[in-house]
């Protein structure tokens, strides 16, 4: 990660003018514990390059620091030492280095994330960077939704901003590239996924966005289309169930708009607006808009589009294994009170490995609770 012009800056400002100020001379234990993490580093060799301050104790908690040509070590006794350098040392400035929320450093920065990302942990939470996002804070109830989620990898991807508390009545947001977690007093956390992410949430509550979106990225799986990560977790899915002997048929993937009017208008036809509201989403309201489901069937037709589906082979499979491959059953039995719609077990939805998995091991139904949104009973 490059060096970061704001930590550059600090680094020799501080040098400059000695902050922070010195106060107890710094105790052997101080010395040897950042006089020994710099030479692990390879010493005025190393990524940091040479000194440029004295050893300096009398910060907060009895903490100290030394700062170097491309970084800093810091020690407290509750974190022992650790480097801080580039971007994310930048970013821990703007809020006051160890006299911040963030507190001292508690490990050295980790840059081994997928797309080239770091993260740093602090004792007050965490700051992340990537280079098409900058560096930002994770932290509070919202760090702690996005944690559960799978940090980095979860369907909302890396921070884009800080947590805004402006303009959020009682509450507050932060973004994320691939959607936002909200908080607010009373109703605690909800996210918030875009319509490019796969952990978007459509429903009732929440139609596509824009209404008569088409993905970019729909390609084949079967007779069907489906957005290129998703279908190729499917063809996993069906290599997988084919493994175990068993055959997986593909039925419905993605619908248009307008086929999705065509669909909602007949079954209005059949049995009324009242009916076709549970079995059947309205233009703009789909889930199979997104490019994000797939229907499945048994290659014989067996209980095709029917509740038995649960009991035919393909049915059991995907319900014990849909996880593994990034999916959900959309709409699982008894609770339509939440999704708005009757059971249906052969809707498969994906949201990403993790996602999926995080959310089978954690116990969750729906898309709705495992997110933190309202029920979506009705329009």
């Amino acid at each position: 990660m490059k060096i970061g012009r704001l930590a550059m800056v600090a680094v020799v400002v501080m040098a400059m003018v000695g902050f922070p100020i010195a106060g107890a001379a710094a105790t052997t234990a101080d010395n040897s514990a950042i006089a020994a993490k710099y030479q692990s580093m390879g010493g005025a060799a190393g990524p940091l390059g040479a000194g440029i301050t004295p050893l300096r104790c009398g910060l907060v908690h009895g903490g100290c620091y030394r700062a170097y040509r491309k970084g800093s070590i810091y020690w407290s006794g509750a974190t022992g030492a650790h480097i801080t350098h580039g971007g994310i040392a930048g970013r821990w400035a703007t809020f006051t280095w160890e006299r911040g929320f963030l507190g001292y450093p508690a490990t050295d920065e980790n840059c081994t994330l997928i797309s080239a990302g770091c993260v740093q942990k602090f004792q007050g939470g965490y700051i992340y960077w990537q280079h098409s996002t900058g560096a930002h804070t994770i932290h509070g109830g919202i760090g702690t939704k996005w944690v559960q989620m799978g940090y980095e990898r979860n369907p909302l991807g890396f921070p884009v901003s800080e947590e805004s508390c402006s303009g959020v009545p009682r509450g507050c947001v932060q973004q994320f590239l691939g959607g936002s977690i909200s908080w607010r007093s009373g109703a605690g956390v909800s996210v918030n996924p875009n319509s490019r992410s796969v952990g978007v949430v459509v429903n009732k509550r929440h139609p596509n966005s824009p209404v008569n979106q088409t993905p970019p990225d729909l390609i084949q799986i079967g007779s069907q289309l489906m957005r290129r990560e998703a279908a190729n977790q499917m063809a996993q899915l069906i290599r997988g169930a084919s493994v175990t002997g068993v055959p997986v048929s593909t039925v419905s993937g993605f619908r248009s708009y307008a086929s999705q009017a065509s669909l909602y208008n007949y079954y209005v036809s059949l049995y009324g607006r009242a009916v076709a509201d549970t079995i059947s989403a309205r233009p703009g309201f789909s889930e199979h808009q997104t490019g994000l489901v797939l229907d499945i069937g048994n290659p014989n037709g067996a209980c095709g589009l029917q509740t038995c589906f649960a009991g035919t082979p393909a049915g059991q499979f995907a319900a014990a294994n849909a996880w593994r491959y990034g999916f959900v059953i959309r709409y699982p039995q008894g609770y339509d009170s939440i999704t708005g719609y009757t059971n249906e077990p052969w809707h498969l939805r994906y949201i990403g490995v993790r996602a999926a998995t995080d959310m089978y091991n954690r116990g969750y139904r729906t898309l709705e609770q495992y997110f933190g949104l309202s029920a979506a009973p009705n329009y």
